[in-house]
């Protein structure tokens, strides 16, 4: 098999452990099983269990791009394009939810990684930023007059994004992948005052508030 698809399936079985077992639990002859190679195979394209960490770690960054891109031609509105992203970024995180449940102290333990972490953490609020003024450009967000409102808003939104899984889990003894919504409808709620008129009465700019009006209906 080529080396690749070995190197590549060493990562998946790890991402399936780490999430169902967490990271301390699962040792590199565990994950060496599960992939259906040999310790000393998996030790051929990962020197330990820490940079197969990172390297989830890295292909959980370029889904992250792909995420937030915004295709060149996209014909959806921008409201669209902003619940899509909110939505993907969720699924994201329950694919790969070991991570967002361990994460400070992955980072502590592994310095490489928590300064790999922090480069991606500037450069994710940097993105989140400009992608709040490409919202407003496209009419869904209005302006705020507050210049510093926009990196702050930036900050709240990445803060959700890294906590609302375990924080959605405190207290339940299965995980559940539905509750990842509320954390959409959570980002969506706290965009609510800063979006525009025409955003607001665009169907299914708050998909809870349309449900709670068919309950009541």
């Amino acid at each position: 098999m080529a080396k690749g698809n070995t190197k590549d399936r060493i990562a998946q079985a790890a991402i399936h452990l780490f999430n169902e077992r967490g990271t301390a639990a699962v040792s590199t002859n565990h994950i060496a099983e599960a992939a259906g190679v040999s310790p000393g195979n998996l030790y051929y394209h990962f020197r330990n269990k820490e940079e197969i960490i990172r390297a989830i770690f890295e292909r959980m960054n370029t889904s992250w791009g792909q995420v937030f891109a915004l295709p060149p031609g996209d014909q959806a509105s921008p409201l669209a394009n902003l619940r899509r992203m909110l939505e993907e970024t969720f699924s994201l995180m329950w694919n790969y939810r070991f991570f967002y449940r361990e994460f400070v102290a992955l980072v502590r333990r592994d310095p490489e990684l928590g300064q790999r972490y922090q480069g991606v953490r500037e450069n994710g609020l940097a993105n989140t930023e400009f992608l709040l003024k490409t919202f407003v450009e496209g009419g869904v967000l209005r302006e705020p007059e507050d210049p510093t409102a926009t990196p702050r808003l930036a900050k709240i939104l990445w803060l959700i994004t890294e906590f609302w899984l375990p924080f959605s889990e405190m207290g339940e003894e299965i995980s559940r992948p539905e509750r990842l919504h509320e954390g959409v409808e959570l980002m969506m709620q706290v965009l609510r005052p800063y979006m525009t008129d025409e955003a607001v009465v665009e169907p299914g700019w708050d998909r809870h508030e349309a449900h709670m009006r068919e309950d009541k209906s």
